[in-house]
């Protein structure tokens, strides 16, 4: 069961379509987000209950995971700038009869009140906000004195999205492949770290998460990969032609990680715990 309520998002330059975001949860989900999740949340020490925040959530991955070790009397809230992200969300809310509260709202401008929250999750969402200190600062507003907020970014560029991007630049140009990049370029452990001191934390340096990003080594997965991305207009415009080049290009070079018909790709990312101060 979820509550649904929406809030007029700041300008999104991120926007998925319901399908894409439907194809990010099928596939990008449990190939990456979902053992990211995992990870996070075996290394974070959580309470039996808490008022918890998930910003950027997506489709939910880290919310639907808190609800499954959380007690009943948590109340789990996710938020996004995405329309189509939280649809998927809602559509996958219940989770062993636990209601969670999914929220269409940008991280800059979000409808909670002051210390609202004692643990606030951020998986892969930092790098995406147009304005990261305010959007730190509204984090650190929602949250009570003493409270943890985690937050991992990835901590490099992966080698598919560094094929992916290569093979954007040829075939739709350097705007295209820029977006792709864009989530991992933000990386620099030191100032993710800076930004979150300023907002009001004591933050010790992140430790290393090595994920592994596993999908099938075809070219429909590697298809399904590109459309699910800010990119899926200007390759549904570019047509299925060029799409079928690029998919086969980029599945190409990725062969030295293929293992038995699979694609095992390393993602590491940063892992930051600071506690409100």
């Amino acid at each position: 069961m979820s509550v649904e309520k929406s809030y007029m998002p700041n300008e999104n330059r991120f926007h998925l379509s319901v399908a894409a975001a439907q194809t990010y949860e099928a596939q990008n989900v449990p190939a990456m987000f979902e053992p990211l999740a995992e990870q996070t949340l075996a290394a974070v020490s959580l309470p039996p209950a808490a008022r918890v925040l998930d910003v950027a959530c997506g489709t939910g991955i880290v919310a639907r995971k808190l609800a499954e070790r959380l007690d009943a009397a948590s109340r789990i809230v996710g938020v996004d700038v995405n329309p189509a992200m939280i649809e998927v969300a809602r559509s996958l809310s219940d989770v062993n009869g636990r209601k969670i509260e999914f929220v269409t709202a940008s991280a800059e401008a979000m409808p909670f009140g002051d210390g609202e929250f004692d643990l606030v999750f951020c998986q892969q969402g930092l790098q995406f906000f147009p304005d990261r200190s305010a959007a730190l600062g509204e984090i650190r507003r929602v949250m009570s004195a003493g409270g943890k907020l985690v937050v991992t970014c990835w901590a490099g560029v992966p080698p598919l999205f560094r094929i992916a991007a290569e093979a954007l630049n040829r075939h739709l140009g350097p705007a295209a492949a820029e977006k792709a990049l864009e989530p991992f370029v933000w990386n620099d452990a030191e100032r993710i770290r800076g930004l979150i001191v300023e907002a009001g934390f004591h933050c010790p340096d992140p430790v290393r998460l090595e994920i592994e990003r596993s999908l099938p080594a075809t070219a429909e997965a590697i298809r399904a990969e590109l459309l699910a991305t800010p990119n899926e207009a200007a390759l549904k415009i570019a047509g299925e032609e060029v799409i079928g080049w690029m998919a086969g290009e980029i599945l190409s070079e990725l062969a030295p990680y293929e293992q038995d018909g699979t694609l095992k790709i390393p993602q590491p990312a940063h892992l930051f715990q600071a506690v409100a101060i």
